[in-house]
This record gives structure tokens, sequence and C-alpha cells, in this order.
């Protein structure tokens, strides 16, 4: 018998696993979960708002767990990563268990399987009693059952692989510890949020309510059935925290993947990004009355959708990769697929997961900023990838990555707005920002002069050559900043702008390809994005 159960442990540890399987495995174990409930409750027609955050709720949940509960089955005795993914991926086959064991124990009844809503002392009390005496709402009769039972097989593994069995004891207690928290998750929520405002022991199961089941507007985004209300939040909460664990494994299992993903994200780019969209935020805010407070999950949902902009980003950015080898190879030696720190086919599935992710956070926060970051990605692919690879075009690549800005800014201005649409945005505001763009982006085109002239690519450095370039977009940029006053309205802000403006006119004659430089080419980007920050902070201080 014991010879048969590590045959079994060791068929389930050694199956074959990579990425894209664990990716459709996981993801085909949730619409399983979700079919279950839903042809229980006979297929009940829901509304697509509804449908959607009961996913996103259920999926955001459980991946959570699973990266939780990964270190815990190392620890446990699983030799390495890939085995700790196998067993976890067979054991999470339980998650489809807990709707049928309630329909069977419940019938028909009124019962409701969600969190348990408490104060300290009653998450002390839940934790020894296992969840306490509701199981008609919140923690049920499955929910329970199915703790109890991965408790079980994670501690009997633990001694199965460590025959120790104080190891296995502390295994289940970790693993119960884990599950019991994450079934109070809420709860643990409302303690960090309110605490320094009502205090730690007077919060109680009626502020977890409020905070979590409370129709309210989060952004531009109108809830009002309580059940969706408590699938929205829940949703931002899991998907900043999946975000920072993903990152964390990555970081401690696989550090040359992170590494060379970290080093190839182009922070000047990050940066520009994330400012474009705080600016269509503030725009929102400024000129349509919008809702931004300064509370816990507005905060999470700005968050959130700076993740979904910076994937989007990331997943352009592989899509460039994957054509440019050849530039990069010359002017780019340290991109990944040209040091093969990452695996072509692996760098490749990055850029999807990247892609999904953008997608999937833009649309936790609005539908709006989905459909635009969609439109993001479709430039860029138009921008890089062949047969067309616009980019090879001077003036047309300038004019898509100006209109790839320009959807960042709309993104965040739509996901505020009340009416999400851009109505309320000064037309000639919107075409200052765009030519802003256009006349500003070839700067970074400098760093790759000699590599687009080996691959045709034309681009204005290489068509004027770089000292004239240096000249005519130094000029064009001290013209942007010049006029800027009058644009804005703000007649005082002419001195800064005159100040600012000759600044980056006087940064980009500096420039050089000599990389050790403090005015190198492949740091012009980020000093001309410096200098307009600066600007930008000025620009505040006059309105406010």
């Amino acid at each position: 018998m014991k010879r048969f159960v590590f045959r079994c442990i060791e068929s389930i540890e050694n199956a074959p696993l990579g990425l894209g399987s664990l990716v459709v495995t996981f993801l085909a174990l949730i619409l399983a979960r979700l079919m279950i409930e839903n042809a229980l409750a006979l297929f009940e027609e829901r509304s697509f708002f509804f449908l959607f955050f009961e996913f996103s709720h259920t999926f955001l949940f459980f991946l959570c767990s699973f990266l939780i509960l990964i270190p815990i089955v190392r620890y446990a005795g699983a030799e390495n990563i890939k085995k700790a993914i196998n067993i976890l991926l067979f054991g999470f086959l339980i998650i489809l268990t807990p709707p049928i064991i309630d329909r069977w124990i419940m019938g028909t009844g009124n019962y409701w399987s969600f969190y348990e809503f408490d104060g300290l002392f009653g998450l002390l009390q839940r934790f020894f009693t296992l969840f306490g005496d509701t199981p008609d709402i919140g923690i049920t009769y499955g929910v329970r059952v199915e703790v109890v039972l991965v408790t079980l097989a994670l501690g009997i593994y633990a001694y199965l692989k460590s025959r120790l069995l104080k190891q296995a004891l502390l295994v289940a207690l970790l693993t119960y510890t884990t599950l019991f928290i994450l079934g109070t998750f809420p709860s643990w929520v409302t303690l960090a949020v309110l605490t320094f405002q009502k205090g730690l022991l007077a919060i109680n199961s009626n502020d977890v309510a409020a905070l979590f089941l409370s129709p309210e507007q989060i952004l531009g985004r109108d809830l009002i059935d309580f059940r969706s209300v408590l699938n929205f939040k829940m949703s931002l909460v899991y998907a900043l925290l999946v975000s920072g664990l993903a990152s964390l494994l990555l970081f401690r299992q696989y550090p040359r993947y992170f590494s060379a993903l970290w080093h190839n994200a182009r922070f000047p780019q990050l940066i520009y990004h994330a400012g474009l969209l705080l600016l269509g935020m503030i725009l929102a805010w400024y000129f349509s009355n919008s809702h931004i407070r300064f509370e816990f999950f507005h905060i999470v949902a700005i968050l959130t959708l700076l993740i979904a902009v910076e994937s989007a980003w990331l997943a352009s950015v592989v899509a460039n990769d994957l054509h440019d080898t050849a530039i990069d190879a010359i002017t780019n030696t340290g991109r990944p697929l040209i040091k093969q720190t990452i695996p072509p086919h692996l760098y490749r599935l990055f850029g999807i997961l990247f892609f999904v992710t953008s997608l999937f956070f833009a649309a936790l926060v609005s539908f709006s900023a989905l459909l635009i970051l969609l439109c993001y990605q479709a430039l860029a692919w138009l921008y890089s990838a062949s047969p067309l690879r616009l980019k090879k075009y001077p003036l047309v690549a300038t004019c898509i990555a100006a209109c790839a800005g320009i959807l960042i800014l709309i993104a965040g201005f739509v996901a505020v707005a009340p009416t999400h649409n851009i109505e309320a945005l000064p037309l000639s505001l919107l075409s200052y920002l765009f030519v802003a763009y256009l006349l500003a982006l070839p700067i970074k085109d400098f760093k790759d002069i000699a590599g687009d002239k080996h691959d045709h690519i034309y681009t204005i450095p290489v068509l004027l050559g770089a000292t004239l370039a240096k000249q005519v977009i130094g000029s064009l940029t001290f013209l942007l900043f010049a006029i800027s006053p009058l644009v804005l309205h703000i007649r005082p802000l002419f001195l800064p702008a005159l100040f600012f403006g000759g600044l980056s006119f006087f940064a980009l004659q500096k420039g050089t390809p000599i990389e050790s430089s403090f005015f190198a080419f492949r740091k012009l980007p980020r000093i001309i994005l410096s200098i307009t920050l600066f600007y930008g902070l000025t620009i505040a201080l006059f309105l406010f």
C-alpha cells in the first residue's frame, strides 16, 4: 500500500508541465467550478456585469490561493517548484466539490457561500471553531469540508515526504491558517483600512459589510447590486495581490528570467505610460467633475489600471523585440533574445500573458479602458510586426506612436469620467498633446541609428543625420514648451515654460553616442522625461 501511494505521488509530481499547460489547466479548473455553480442554479440568466465579476473574483481568489500554497507545498517536501505545482493542480480538483456538498446538505434552501465577516476577537474565535456557527452563509459546509480535506492532505503529504510528525503538523497548521485568512480576507482588509479611523477593537462584522457590500461609485463605475459590489471590490484587491505574488515567485524561482524582463522594461517608457494614464485621470477630474477620492478602493482601482497599462506596454515590448532582432543585434545587445537569457518560445508566452493581463485588469476597472487598450495593442502590432511593419516609415511610425500615447491618456480619462467618454476634454488640449508626443517621440530613435540604417528603418535621425536631427527636434521641443501657456490659458507660466524648454533644447544638443556620457543618446529620453515631469509639477502649482 505504501509503495502504491508513493508511486501515485511520484506520478503526479513528474507529470509533464509547461507554463502554457499550467495556465490552460488552471483556467479549465476555474471554468469547471463556475459551470457546476451555474448548473446547480439551473443556469439562471444573469447580466454580463455579474457574470464577468463572478468569474474575475473566482479566478483571482483561487489564483491567489494557488500562489500562496506553492511555498507551503515546497516546505512540505516537494523537491522543486514543478513538482509542487503538479501536486497543487491535482489537489485543486477539490474546488469542484463545495457547491455539490452544499446542495446535497442544504438542498434548495437559502445559503450563500462567500466569506466570514467579523471583528478581531470574532475572527480569533472562528479560527478555533472552524469558521464558527453560520454554515448557511459565508463559509458553508462545503467550504469547511474542503478546508479540512486540504489541510489533512498536505499534512499527510508532508509526513510521507519527511517522516516527521512535527513537520506534518506544522504544514497542516500553515495550510489551515492560510485558508482561514483567505476565507475571512475582507475582514482583515477592513481591519487594516479602518483601524486608524475607528480603532482596532471597535471594528465588527457590520463595518466589514459596509465596506464591501455597500453600493457606491468607484472612479467612473457605478456599483448597485451588493453581490456584484463584493465581487468587484475583491477582484481589485486580489488583482494587486496576485501581481505581487506572481512577481515574487518569478523573482525567487527564476531570477534569470525576472532580471531579463526587469532590465528590458525600458523604465523611461514605464514612467511615460504611467504619467499619461494619471494625466488622463487628472484631466477627467478637472474637466468632468468626476468622483476621485483618496479612499482605499479608489486607490486600488487606480493601481490596477496602472498595472494594466504597464502590462500593455510590456506586451508591446515583447512584440517589438521578436521582430527587431536584426536591429537589436547591432544597437541593443543587452536585450533578452540577443543575450539568449529567455528562450524565444517562452518570451513569446510572457508577451501573451502581459497582453491578457492588460485587458483583464483594464476590464476590472472600466470596459471602455479595456477596448482602448485593445486598440493600443493593435497599433503596437501594426507598428512592429510584419508584413506591414509601419515603423519603417518615419512620419507614419511617429504618428502611430503618438496615437498610442493618446490612447493611454484617453483610457485614464474615460475610466474616471462619469460619462465614460471624452466629451468634456477640450479638443485644443488633446490636439496639443498629440502634437507634443508626435514631435518628442523621435528622441528615442537616436540610440538606434546604426541598427535602423541596417534594417532600412527610416527614422528622423536616420534621414537627417544625428546633428541636424538634434537641432530640428530640439527646436520643436522648445516650441512646445513655449506655447503651452497659451494652450493652458496660464499666462504666468510663460517664464517657466521658456526655462524648461531651454533645458530640453540644451540636453538634446549635448546628445552623443558615447555611452559613458551623461548625455548619451540612450539616456536622452529619461532626461527629457525628467524635465517634463518638473514642468508638470510647476503647472500643478499654478493650477492648485
